[in-house]
């Protein structure tokens, strides 16, 4: 056996039985020994051949030890970057640290301020029950038992706050247990906007969506009230004699479906072609194009023409400010519930009710606003035949199901015009009944093909109306000359 001096950490080669062997350290400090080998698995017999291959072979084992010590590294590193963000992630400044993440859409500063309140009242109770101060500190078992508190007793924070920069006029406040325990939707929003800092949070203190300790609780079954919409009478008494800023909240309200904050803040450079020293201001058939302020939709309304005689007349009114309905600007700008409150003085005024009582709860639930001139719009467009994806780009809906959900509105009067297209099942006139029906739906559809088609298309059926006209009374001029001959 020959046996030679090689660098350290090299390992030893040498040879039995003619074929040659490798000794080294493996990486948990363990003395192995390995036969020689070709790629192809042949023992090697050539002592020049093995070292070329030791070598090789203790290379590659060097290289993948540096790269486990590089990921152990890296590992205590993020180790150390966790336990450092656990240690500065405190309770109070977890809420803005998660607002400062990135966001799907953007809040309003009224749900923020509102959202805050949610955190605080949560981080008040872990300070008092508990008395814990970083966010690492909070386990299920703290989750689990505020929600329970406040489902049962309301907000742990029970102190209500005075704002002069928001309510101008001091109210004689009443003591929290006035307004009874919180609805199902608003200890949903509670629990929401907690598991949503921690959900923001979660890859800063190393924990996985399954680690939050709001994850597990399930939010309670809602049972809403639904938003009615105004009837026609309810329509015409409110357009019957209302004041100049009613009259035009309300008329683009109905014409538009855009939301109160909207209509309020409605701009002239917003329509199509505006200039601001129209001769003729003519409107009709241009298009409302505006950026909401709720979900940042562009949404385009095509002005039909009411609203462009509305706009013709408040032109000369207002066609040089910045704002159509300057006064519901700066009330809804600087006062916003000012400007609501308005509206609904005006609905209780025309002896419209706007509240509803509901079982199990003290307060009333609003069910007429001006939001449900939104409904409305919906609602009619959809009573008269206007395609479900025109209404729904028209005002800005997410989602198709949203804007199906805003048609759903039936009274009494549309359920009976609905049954009475029924008649016919008893006395034998279904069958003409279904064929007029039907020939009315092929109408009605080529009428919404129509109103939409390009100009090429139109000029198509042109001339396929043209020959059809033809053929028409090439067939009549047939009939009469075989009368004739008759």
């Amino acid at each position: 056996m020959k046996t030679k001096r090689r660098s350290k950490g090299m390992g030893r080669v040498y040879k039995e039985n003619g074929v040659f062997f490798l000794q080294y350290t493996t990486r948990d400090h363990k003395r192995k020994a390995m036969i020689l080998r070709e790629s192809n698995g042949e023992k090697i017999t050539e002592e020049r051949r093995a070292e070329t291959v030791a070598r090789e072979f203790l290379e590659k084992q060097k290289k993948l030890k540096e790269i486990e010590s590089r990921e152990e590294y890296l590992e205590e590193k993020a180790k150390l970057k966790k336990l450092k963000a656990r240690l500065t992630i405190s309770l109070e400044n977890a809420f803005e640290l998660a607002q400062a993440k990135p966001h799907s859409r953007v809040p309003s500063a009224k749900v923020l301020r509102v959202s805050r309140r949610y955190w605080y009242d949560f981080v008040s109770y872990l300070k008092d029950q508990y008395k814990l101060n970083t966010l690492d500190e909070v386990e299920r078992a703290h989750a689990e038992a505020y929600i329970a508190c406040i489902r049962a007793n309301g907000r742990w924070e029970r102190k209500i706050s005075y704002n002069k920069e928001r309510c101008t006029k001091r109210k004689k406040f009443k003591d929290y247990e006035f307004g009874g325990n919180l609805s199902n939707t608003t200890l949903n929003r509670y629990q929401s906007v907690c598991k949503a800092v921690f959900t923001f949070l979660l890859p800063d203190l190393g924990y996985s969506l399954e680690e939050n300790p709001f994850y597990y609780i399930k939010p309670l079954k809602l049972a809403p009230v639904d938003r009615e919409i105004f009837s026609e009478d309810e329509l015409q008494e409110i357009f019957r004699n209302p004041t100049p800023l009613m009259r035009g909240l309300f008329t683009i309200g109905i014409c538009t479906g855009l939301r109160l904050g909207d209509v309020a803040t409605l701009k002239w450079k917003e329509i199509e072609g505006y200039e601001p020293n129209l001769v003729q201001p003519d409107f009709c058939g241009k298009e409302i194009i505006r950026l909401t302020r709720k979900t940042k939709a562009v949404v385009h309304i095509p002005i039909q023409e009411e609203l462009a005689n509305y706009l013709h007349k408040q032109y000369w009114e207002s066609g040089q400010d910045e704002y159509i309905l300057p006064e519901a600007a700066w009330l809804y700008l600087n006062h916003q519930n000012v400007l609501n409150n308005r509206v609904l003085g005006y609905l209780h005024s025309l002896g419209i009710k706007t509240q509803r009582e509901v079982s199990g709860r003290k307060r009333k639930q609003s069910v007429k606003d001006f939001h449900s001139l939104r409904h409305c719009f919906c609602y009619y467009a959809g009573m008269r035949g206007v395609p479900l994806p025109v209404v729904q780009s028209i005002v800005g809906h997410l989602t198709q199901s949203m804007t199906r959900h805003y048609q759903s509105h039936a009274d009494k009067q549309a359920r009976m015009q609905g049954v009475a297209l029924m008649r016919g099942l008893t006395s034998g006139e279904v069958k003409s009944r279904t064929e007029k029906s039907f020939d009315s739906l092929l109408r009605k559809e080529l009428i919404e093909y129509i109103q939409i088609a390009s100009e090429m298309t139109i000029a198509k059926l042109n001339l396929i109306v043209l020959k059809l006209r033809e053929e028409e009374q090439n067939t009549i001029d047939t009939r009469l000359l075989a009368v004739n001959m008759e």
